[in-house]
C-alpha cells in the first residue's frame, strides 16, 4: 500500500497523517505501532508503545477494570498500579461508574472510552491514535486533547489521525501526506486555518520523503511551544476548556502554582483566559520552548532527542508493506533493587507472564474451552474403561489429545476480536502476543492430558495385554506423560498451522485441522505416532518403553512451528 517512506520522529511532537480514504494512513499508523512489519526494509527501536483503534469490539468477556488491569499488566505495570491509574483515567473521561460493567454491555462511545484509557494509562513513550475521538462525546474527545497534549509535554511521540481537520489545530508540529503510495511532508496551516487536505496545524516547513534507502531528507521543523507559569491562592481553579489543551502541570510542593505548556500559536488566547477567568492567576513566567528538529538524511545518524521513527517504505509486486523504521535508544535501565522512577513502568514485552495470564483468562471466560474439553471427555469415555491394561489405556489417552490440542490452539490464536489483539500486539509485541496464545493453548492441553493420565493410573491394570505380564507403574506413568506432552505438542502445532497468520479463512482452517490430526495419527515419522506406539507395542510384549525420541522431536516441531507462526503473525495479519 505505502510504496515509500523514510521517517524520523523526534520526542515531544505531535504528528498528523492525512490522506482520502484508502490512501494506508491506518496501514502506516500500524507499521508505527509494531503491528505490522515492514516486508522490505527496517523497523529500529522499539519504545513503549500504546495503540488506540478507531472502533474498539465490546465482545471480550472482561469488566472495563478488569481488561484494563490485564491491559496494563501487559504494558509493564504493577497490578496495583494498574487498578490505580485505570481508575483515574476512568474518571477524568467520566466513565468510572462503568468500572465493573462487563465490555460487552457497554455502548460504543464507552468501550473507546476504555480502548483511550488502556493507552494513556500506560504512558507510552509513542502513541498512535487511529481516529481514536471516532464515537467519543464532546467532553471526552477535549479530555483526549488535553490528555494529547500532556503526552507531548512530557516528552512523547503522539501520531494521530483524524477525520476532523480541526483536531487539535494549533498544536500540531508536522503534518504528512499520504497519497499516491507515497508519504510526503506537508507545511501545516496556521491556527484556525485549513491547510491542504483539510489539514490543521500551526505553520510548519518540512522536506519530501525519498523512497527507503535514499538520502532524501525528511523530517519538519516543529512549531514553538510556550511554557507559561501561573499562581494563584490554594483552591483556586483553572477555567475548563483551555484554548490549546495545553499540558498542566501542578507543583506538589507550591500549591496554586501550575505550569501550562502550550503551541505559541494558542498562547495569547490562553494568557486571555488565565487573566480574565475570574479567578486570581497570575502569570509570573513566560519560557518559549522550541519543539526539537527532525529533519535528517534517512543514512545519517538519529540525533539524540530523537524518538521512535517508523516508515512503511517501497511496496513490492503484491502491494505489501515495505519500509525503513529508527528509534531512539530506550529509556534508562532502573538498577536492580533501585526504586523504580514514577511513572516509568517495567519494560514491556520481556515477561511472557502478564501475556499468559491475559490469554489464559479470556480463555476460561469466554467459555469456548467447553467444547474441546467435552471432546476429548467424550473419547476418554469410550476407549478408557477401569480394569484395562494401562499401557493401552495410556496411549488411547495421549492420541485423544491430538484433535483437542489441534483445537484448542486454533481457539487460543482468533479468540480475540482484530482491534484488540491490535491493541496487544502494540503493547508486547506481536510475535509475543502470538506465543501467548499457543502457550495458553498447549497448557490447557497438558492439563487435559495428566488429569487423563492420572485418572488412567488409577483405575487401569498394571498388565499386558496377556493380563499376566505385570507393568511397573512408576516406568509406565513416566512413558505416559512423556506421550502425554508429546501429543500435546504436536496437536498444538497442527492448530497453529491450521489458523491464522497461515490460514484465514475458517472452512479451509477447520478442514485443514482434521486432515493434520488425522496425519498425525497415521503417518510414518510422526513423533506423536511414534509415543502412542511405543505404549500400544509395550502393552503387547509387556515392556515399558519411553519415547523419548519422539519427545525430544516433538518438542523441536512445535519450537519451530511457534517460531514460524509468530514471525508471520506480523507479515500476515
Amino acid at each position: 500500500m505505502v510504496r515509500g517512506a523514510d521517517l524520523v520522529l523526534p520526542r515531544g511532537t505531535l504528528i498528523r497523517l492525512q490522506g482520502a480514504n484508502g490512501t494506508g494512513k491506518s496501514t502506516l499508523l500500524r507499521l508505527l505501532a509494531g503491528i505490522d512489519a515492514p516486508t522490505e526494509g527496517r523497523a529500529e527501536g522499539r519504545p513503549r508503545t500504546a495503540y488506540v483503534p478507531e472502533r474498539f469490539p465490546a465482545a471480550l468477556p472482561f469488566t472495563a477494570a478488569g481488561y484494563l488491569v490485564h491491559l496494563g499488566r501487559v504494558h509493564g505495570l504493577g497490578t496495583a498500579e494498574a487498578a490505580r491509574r485505570a481508575e483515574r483515567w476512568l474518571t477524568r473521561f467520566d466513565a468510572a461508574e462503568y468500572a465493573r460493567t462487563p465490555l460487552a454491555e457497554l455502548s460504543k462511545g464507552s468501550s473507546q472510552k476504555v480502548a483511550v484509557v488502556q493507552a494513556l494509562m500506560a504512558e507510552p513513550d509513542l502513541l498512535v491514535l487511529d481516529e481514536a475521538w471516532t464515537g467519543l462525546d464532546a467532553a471526552a474527545r477535549e479530555e483526549l486533547d488535553r490528555a494529547v497534549g500532556e503526552r507531548v509535554a512530557a516528552g512523547a511521540t503522539v501520531v494521530f489521525v483524524d477525520h476532523d481537520p480541526r483536531r487539535l489545530a494549533g498544536s500540531v508540529d508536522a503534518v504528512y501526506l499520504l497519497g499516491g503510495g507515497r508519504l510526503t511532508a506537508v507545511p501545516a496551516a496556521p491556527a484556525g486555518a485549513v491547510g491542504p487536505a483539510g489539514a490543521t496545524g500551526p505553520a510548519a516547513s518540512a522536506g519530501t520523503v525519498g523512497p527507503a534507502g535514499t538520502a532524501g531528507t525528511t523530517g519538519a521543523a516543529g512549531a514553538s511551544r510556550v511554557r507559561i507559569e501561573a499562581t494563584a491562592p490554594p483552591g483556586a481553579t483553572l477555567p475548563p476548556r483551555l484554548p490549546g489543551a495545553p499540558a498542566c502541570q501542578r507543583d506538589p510542593d507550591t500549591p496554586g502554582r501550575v505550569l501550562l505548556t502550550v503551541a505559541t500559536a494558542h498562547s495569547d488566547r490562553l494568557l486571555r483566559t488565565l487573566l480574565t477567568s475570574g479567578e486570581p492567576w497570575h502569570i509570573t513566567r513566560l519560557t518559549p520552548e522550541p519543539a526539537p528538529e527532525a529533519a535528517r538524511t534517512s543514512d545519517g545518524p538519529p540525533a539524540p532527542d530523537e524518538s521512535p521513527a517508523t516508515a512503511a517504505g517501497p511496496a513490492g509486486p503484491d502491494g505489501g508493506r515495505r519500509g525503513h523504521t529508527e528509534a531512539a535508544a530506550p529509556a534508562p535501565p532502573v538498577r536492580p533493587g533501585a526504586p523504580r522512577p514514577a511513572g516509568v513502568p517495567r519494560a514491556p514485552g520481556r515477561r511472557l507472564g502478564p501475556l499468559l495470564r491475559c490469554q489464559a483468562a479470556l480463555l476460561a471466560r469466554s467459555q469456548r474451552w467447553l467444547a474441546p474439553v467435552l471432546l476429548y471427555a467424550a473419547f476418554a469415555g469410550i476407549g478408557i474403561q477401569a480394569g484395562q491394561p494401562l499401557l493401552d489405556s495410556l496411549g488411547y489417552a495421549a492420541a485423544a489429545l491430538l484433535p483437542a490440542g489441534a483445537w484448542l490452539a486454533r481457539l487460543c490464536v482468533t479468540q480475540e476480536p482484530p482491534a484488540s489483539r491490535d491493541v496487544t500486539a502494540a503493547a508486547a509485541g506481536p510475535g509475543r502476543a502470538h506465543l501467548a496464545a499457543l502457550l495458553t493453548a498447549l497448557g490447557c492441553t497438558l492439563a487435559l492430558g495428566v488429569a487423563a493420565t492420572g485418572l488412567v493410573l488409577l483405575t487401569g491394570a498394571p498388565v499386558g495385554n496377556d493380563r499376566t505380564t505385570g507393568i511397573p507403574l512408576p516406568s509406565a506413568a513416566l512413558a505416559g506423560l512423556l506421550a502425554t506432552a508429546c501429543c500435546a505438542l504436536v496437536g498444538t502445532a497442527i492448530g497453529a498451522l491450521c489458523a491464522r497468520p497461515v490460514l484465514h479463512r475458517r472452512g479451509r482452517s477447520l478442514a485443514a485441522t482434521v486432515l493434520g490430526t488425522l496425519l498425525a495419527l497415521v503417518a510414518g515419522g510422526s513423533p506423536a505416532r511414534s509415543a502412542v506406539t511405543d505404549l500400544v507395542s509395550g502393552s503387547q510384549d509387556g515392556t515399558v518403553r519411553l519415547p523419548l525420541a519422539a519427545s525430544g522431536a516433538a518438542v523441536l516441531l512445535a519450537a519451530a512451528v511457534a517460531w514460524f507462526t509468530a514471525r508471520l503473525t506480523a507479515v500476515r495479519e
